[in-house]
């Protein structure tokens, strides 16, 4: 017949208990991620082989010819993902460019992307870009600059979860990136990009031209600068 436990033994066994139950329950705490939904980063999804394309037209300008406008077609792939010289798990973020659908793609540039669970950046030209940060909040601004030795450039988000339509491509929840929005006159500066969820970057825009001042007869046209705008056609995995 089974004899009773001790006092002594029962007790053993409830600090026992006690002991392995904490020790799991730090263990299942260290190995919680953050909550992609709650952060936002879902917004900057980072997977290798995952591509975006995008058709582009870009328009230079000077004052002493017909605006040159030229367009094009760029992917975006996410190829290797890989350790940088701080240790942050890191994505090369290939570049090809083609004229149309008719030409293969031929690698133009590399860039670097990455992102934590504060912020999330984009190196382009060997110039660290923050492109959001998290918690997203709307109408949170930060500087897109802070990790380079350009001046402050106060970045700030809005329309966060809305959806947007562009051509074919329906978003249910999208946000927007005001990088700025200043006009003067001297000059334009208005760049904005549009970021959905699960895809990335969809849509940018930018004008950044310089006005002429000096004679009446070219007043408040532009001088020098570009317009451009970029929209998604197409994405995937390869």
């Amino acid at each position: 017949m089974n004899q009773p436990k001790k006092p002594t033994q029962i007790l053993v066994w409830v600090i026992f208990s006690l002991i392995i139950g904490s020790f799991v329950a730090s263990c299942n705490t260290s190995t919680i991620e953050p909550d992609a939904v709650a952060l936002g980063t879902e917004y900057f999804p980072l997977e290798t082989g995952s591509y975006i394309d995008y058709q582009v037209e870009d328009i230079q300008f000077t004052l002493i010819a017909a605006p040159d406008t030229s367009r094009y077609l760029i992917r975006e792939l996410i190829a290797d993902k890989f350790l940088d010289i701080n240790g942050d798990s890191s994505f090369r973020l290939e570049r090809f460019r083609r004229l149309n659908t008719s030409v293969a793609w031929e690698l133009d540039s590399v860039w670097v992307a990455k992102r934590s669970s504060v912020r999330a950046v984009v190196i382009q030209n060997n110039q660290p870009l923050v492109k959001l940060v998290f918690p997203l909040e709307n109408n949170r601004r930060w500087d897109g600059n802070i990790l380079n030795g350009f001046s402050e450039n106060l970045y700030e988000i809005q329309n966060l979860g809305q959806a947007f339509s562009i051509d074919t491509f329906n978003f249910a929840r999208t946000l927007k990136v005001v990088q700025a929005n200043d006009s003067s006159l001297v000059g334009i500066d208005q760049r904005n990009e549009i970021y959905a969820v699960d895809v990335g970057l969809v849509y940018k825009d930018s004008v950044v031209v310089t006005l002429c001042t000096e004679t009446p007869e070219c007043f408040n046209q532009i001088e020098s600068g570009r317009k451009s705008i970029q929209k998604i056609i197409g994405f995937g995995k390869l």
